[in-house]
């Protein structure tokens, strides 16, 4: 094989290693149309929504929002079930703090994960909780807008769900959640996606880390032929 059709050969499997992938997700924020009240540790500790994963499997991040009362939670996304998450929790965050607003206004807290690989075609659950966490003096209810109208279902491939479980983590991932099925339709939130480790985005397959390596290793074979040879001719 030429030297030159070689590197050539290596520049197009680089290429195709290297090409950014295009995100999508899911957006279900916007305008204030409604709320769902008595989010917090006094009342129901643990807001969520649930969605499912299309063929770009790799979820970058996601983001609540909050209004009302200020409060200290952390987020998370599990695998879910019928009616609660289901095996280990998959992401978890620091506490984070929302200084709470006045009215009508609300918040985005964003959480930024990077590359979580998710199955596509299964719905998942991402939740904020106050469980096992101090709050703020005074913030004792916050709330998330919802998606729409109220019971609306905005996104047809998850629901807002809720659990009253007690204030471990433990409790809330053990637990059968009040899953209204769509009663109360979905909150505000969003959640970005690209092609995951699964779906070939960034990550070569074990074949194209075989073809890559052994592709230097003959470029590296030719050019040591190639200066041996031209060693020879200028002696």
């Amino acid at each position: 094989m030429k030297l030159a059709a070689l590197i050539g050969g290596l520049g197009v499997l680089g290429a195709t290693i290297a090409a950014p992938a295009a995100a999508s997700g899911i957006d279900t924020s916007g305008s204030y149309a409604s709320k769902i009240d008595y989010f917090g540790a006094r009342y129901t500790p643990t807001y969520g929504q649930t969605f499912t994963v299309g063929s770009d499997n790799a979820l970058n991040g996601f983001t609540f929002y909050l209004g009302g009362g200020a409060a200290r939670v952390r987020a998370f996304v599990y695998a879910w079930g019928n009616s609660g998450p289901l095996g280990a929790a998959l992401y978890a965050s620091d506490a984070r703090s929302f200084d709470g607003t006045a009215g009508d206004a609300f918040e985005a807290l964003r959480f930024d994960i990077g590359a979580l690989d998710l199955r596509a075609g299964q719905r998942y659950v991402a939740f904020l909780t106050t469980a096992g966490l101090g709050q703020p003096q005074g913030g004792e209810m916050s709330w998330m807008p919802t998606a729409g109208s109220f019971g609306s279902n905005a996104y047809a491939g998850g629901d807002f769900v809720y659990t009253n479980a007690g204030s471990s983590l433990d409790a809330i991932a053990g637990a059968q959640w009040d899953d209204t099925h769509g009663a109360l339709g979905d909150v505000q939130f969003k959640a970005d996606f690209s092609p995951g480790a699964t779906a070939g985005a960034g990550v070569p397959e074990p074949a194209a880390w075989a073809m890559l390596i052994g592709g230097f290793g003959l470029a590296g074979g030719a050019l040591r032929r190639r200066r041996a040879r031209t060693a020879v001719r200028f002696a």
